[in-house]
């Protein structure tokens, strides 16, 4: 079976119904399991006891542009920061994760002459749902 190689160029996620892709130049979902070890009298056991997840995005900043990234998460973070947004994170072989995450203050502004970038880092609300095709 031949080797498939998968860039970081090669992902579209959508938020909130919009789909971004164009602007965004790292989208990666992360998982940590809390396993916790127990010793027993007949030797170690193991309990996963939860799992967290994480949705790290590093895009150029859009202020401004219709349907804007930062304008929608700066407005829901400051009327609804407890509420979910729907997420689905596509990477170009067909793998699909859907999720909701929480939203976060994107940051405004950046240094001269470089372009204007914000970096987030969400907190995903329980676990992704998986596609695989």
């Amino acid at each position: 079976m031949p080797t498939t190689v998968i860039t970081g160029r090669d992902v579209t996620f959508t938020i909130g119904g919009n789909t971004f892709d164009a602007q965004a130049t790292t989208a990666t979902l992360a998982g940590e399991r809390n396993r916790v070890t127990y010793e027993t009298l007949d030797g170690k056991a193991y309990k996963v006891i939860d799992d967290n997840f994480t949705f790290a995005v590093e895009m150029l900043a859009d202020w401004g542009v219709a349907g804007s990234l930062c304008e929608i998460l700066w407005n829901a973070a400051e009327s609804a920061p407890n509420t979910g947004i729907s997420t689905v994170l596509t990477a170009a072989t067909g793998a699909t994760f859907t999720f909701q995450i929480l939203p976060n203050f994107p940051s405004a502004g950046g240094t001269a002459p470089d372009a204007q970038t914000v970096s987030l880092t969400f907190q995903v609300i329980g676990t992704p749902a998986e596609s695989f095709s």
